[in-house]
C-alpha cells in the first residue's frame, strides 16, 4: 500500500487543500491520502481559531464520498502539541509495510530541519512538496507537486470575519458548518 499523510491545522479546510491532495494522489500513484488535523502545531501555538472538534468535522464533511481520501483524528485525540514523528510512528504501526509519504507545503520546507526528531523522521517517511509555481529552490531532493492554487485558510477566515462570500473557496458542506456555528466571525 502507498499512502500519503497530510497534516495541518485545516482551519478551515478549503478547496486548495483538496485540489493539492487529489494532485498528490494522482501524481504519486497513491492508494490513499490521509488528512490529519493537528491538535496544536508547534509552529502556530496561538493561531488556531476553530476548536479541534470543528476542524475534524469540517475535514470529514469536505472529504465525504471522495474516493482515496480518509480522515485520521489521532492527533486531536492525542491532544497537546502535534509532532509529525509521533504521527508517522503511529501510522507505521497502523499500516505496517506501507510506503508512507508526508505532504508538505513549500513554505514549510525552511522549518523542516527544526521539526521534532527530524533525522528519525527522514528515515521513516518520504516527503513530497506542494510547490505553488515550481520555481522555488530547496536543497532537499523531494518530489515536487506543482499546481497553481491561490487559496489560503487565512484568506477564508478573513473573508468570513468581514462578512464576504467564501463560495468557491471551501466545499459547500464546510461553508454550511462555518455559517451554522458562526465560526471565524469577529463577534463570536
Amino acid at each position: 500500500m502507498k499512502l500519503a499523510l497530510y497534516g495541518g491545522t485545516f482551519d478551515p479546510i478549503h478547496h486548495g487543500h483538496l485540489i493539492l491532495a487529489r494532485e498528490a494522489l494522482e501524481q504519486l500513484g497513491l492508494d490513499r491520502v490521509v488528512f490529519i488535523p493537528a491538535a496544536q502545531s508547534p509552529f502556530k501555538p496561538t493561531q488556531i481559531s476553530a476548536s479541534p472538534e470543528f476542524r475534524v468535522t469540517m475535514v470529514r464533511a469536505a472529504i465525504e464520498g471522495e474516493e482515496g481520501f480518509e480522515l485520521d483524528d489521532s492527533e486531536i485525540r492525542r491532544g497537546g502539541t502535534s509532532y509529525t514523528i509521533d504521527t508517522v510512528e503511529a501510522a507505521r504501526e497502523r499500516w505496517p509495510g506501507a510506503e508512507l509519504w508526508w505532504l508538505i507545503g513549500e513554505d514549510h520546507l525552511v522549518q523542516l530541519p527544526a521539526w521534532h526528531r527530524y533525522e528519525e523522521l527522514m528515515k521513516l517517511v518520504r516527503f513530497a512538496v506542494f510547490s505553488r509555481n515550481g520555481n522555488g529552490k530547496f536543497s532537499q531532493d523531494f518530489p515536487r507537486l506543482t499546481r497553481q492554487v491561490d487559496i489560503s485558510a487565512t484568506e477564508v477566515r478573513t473573508r468570513v470575519a468581514r462578512g464576504d462570500s467564501i463560495r468557491y473557496l471551501v466545499p459547500e458542506s464546510v461553508r454550511a458548518l462555518i455559517d451554522k456555528h458562526s465560526l471565524y466571525r469577529l463577534n463570536s
